[in-house]
């Protein structure tokens, strides 16, 4: 079964970046081996991990989850050629660290409750809808092996939920008890990340900047872009295209010179024919390699002849995909010539065989660098991009196996921004960071207050990572 999986669910119940929920009670024919005391006799863990290794608040942490968390750090430790903690002086210390992630990761929720936030039942079906969503994408990497079982010829729903019964089983397996109870803690895990976000929510609520603040958040920030984008220009693509993208509160306030504007249209083999084209050019290659050496060491004249028949054939496929592709692409800039929006000639050709991408934002353009190669598009892309003036269509241009189509549009006005350009945004992002230096710095606070509220059971723990 596919273990890669298990071990990447095993992450999603991680409570810290070195713990994941893991119960050690397995039916005694499939029982891992037990721990060991520090005097070589074996103990049995299966009660122990039952008792709490502290609580805070309405939260538990249970021995057994600082176990598994200690053997994971112990397992990765291995993996990457580290030696294991073997001194007590060393345990001790994993131990507390582990202790002391397990706690952080409860000291968020813990603090929502204690403001008194809850999640609404329209929440939580909305946790619980976000976890089945998760699940179900998961269990389609099991899909393959459905077909395997039940034959190529069954049904979407039946291949579906044989998947979904392959990947309970592997959750199983690989944490030993029901898929049921990890779906609970799993669910429990996103719970507490939705109350988190309520958390902060409200607490952001309480933080404001003033234009003062704001101004000097503008001004500072201008002369960091500065510095940096002239000193590499893919910094500014970067920030350009992660505030466009929603990934980054802060704009663009400076815009160096030499970054034009195009629309681009790809086209090429679509997923349905992809991986027949694919699989025919590596059997090409194959067959190239195969009739070289008969050639050379004048051996099989008949194999040659089945290997050129049969090359003839592959090539003839894949010629027939290609012209199909030339041809809409051919379509398309004919289109593109006589005005047509590119945003519309895509759309037009869009579930046509050979139309595989349209780059742009929502704004409806892609930036490239002008004044050295860009690196984010092939040479004979961008040798193309910079020949064009503002309006033109460039000829289709064939890198490899795809077609390329631009129009170039006008250039990224250079210069800096003024406050004023846009203060409402401006005052948005520096209130943004103004929130989150203040929610990173509250959250010390709070893990300081955990530290005092939480009600450590050290004797219950004491023995895991003992050998």
């Amino acid at each position: 079964m596919k273990k890669y999986l298990a071990l990447l669910l095993c992450l999603l119940l991680m409570l810290s970046a070195a713990g994941c929920l893991e119960k050690t009670e397995k039916a005694e024919a499939d029982a891992k081996p037990a721990a060991t005391d520090t005097t070589g006799g074996d103990v049995d863990t299966s009660e122990t991990d039952e008792l709490p290794a502290f609580t805070l608040g309405d939260f538990t942490v249970t021995v057994g989850e600082v176990r598994s968390s200690y053997n994971t750090v112990v397992e990765y430790m291995s993996y990457y050629g580290l030696t294991a903690p073997t001194t007590a002086e060393e345990i001790q210390q994993y131990r507390s660290m582990i202790i002391e992630d397990l706690l952080t990761a409860k000291v968020l929720p813990w603090k929502a409750q204690q403001m008194g936030l809850k999640l609404t039942e329209e929440k939580k079906e909305q946790v619980a809808q976000e976890v089945e969503e998760l699940i179900a994408e998961y269990a389609g990497d099991y899909l393959d092996d459905a077909k395997s079982e039940l034959g190529e010829d069954a049904g979407a729903a039946e291949l579906a939920l044989k998947a979904r019964e392959f990947l309970e089983q592997d959750v199983e397996d690989y944490f030993g008890y029901p898929f049921g109870q990890w779906l609970e803690e799993l669910t429990a895990s996103y719970e507490e990340n939705a109350l988190t976000e309520m958390l902060q929510e409200a607490f952001n609520k309480g933080v404001t900047v003033t234009e003062e603040q704001a101004r000097a958040w503008f001004e500072g920030e201008l002369e960091d872009q500065k510095e940096s984008f002239t000193e590499d220009y893919t910094y500014f693509k970067s920030q350009y295209g992660a505030y466009r993208d929603g990934e980054s509160s802060v704009p663009a306030l400076y815009t160096p010179e030499g970054f034009g504007r195009m629309q681009v249209i790809t086209f090429n083999v679509n997923d349905a024919d992809s991986a027949a084209y694919a699989a025919n050019e590596l059997e090409m290659t194959n067959l190239e390699a195969e009739y070289g050496k008969l050639v050379l060491r004048g051996q099989d004249e008949a194999r040659q002849a089945e290997i050129l028949t049969r090359y003839g054939e592959l090539k003839s496929q894949n010629d027939g995909m290609f012209q199909a592709i030339l041809g809409n692409a051919d379509k398309a800039r004919t289109d593109a010539l006589n005005g047509t929006d590119m945003k519309q000639v895509y759309d037009t050709y869009a579930d046509i065989t050979g139309v595989v991408g349209y780059h742009n934002y929502a704004d409806g353009y892609v930036i490239f660098y002008t004044k050295a190669q860009d690196d984010e598009w092939p040479q004979e892309v961008w040798n193309a991009a910079v020949a064009l003036k503002e309006g033109e269509v460039s000829e289709l241009l064939q890198v490899g196996d795809t077609f390329y189509l631009i129009k170039r549009l006008s250039d990224l006005p250079a210069g800096t921004a003024s406050f004023e350009d846009d203060a409402a945004a401006y005052t948005a992002a520096a209130l943004a960071e103004q929130q989150q230096k203040e929610w990173d710095a509250v959250q010390e606070d709070w893990l300081s207050e955990a530290r005092n509220a939480a009600v450590f059971y050290e004797e219950n723990y004491a023995g895991v990572g003992v050998q």
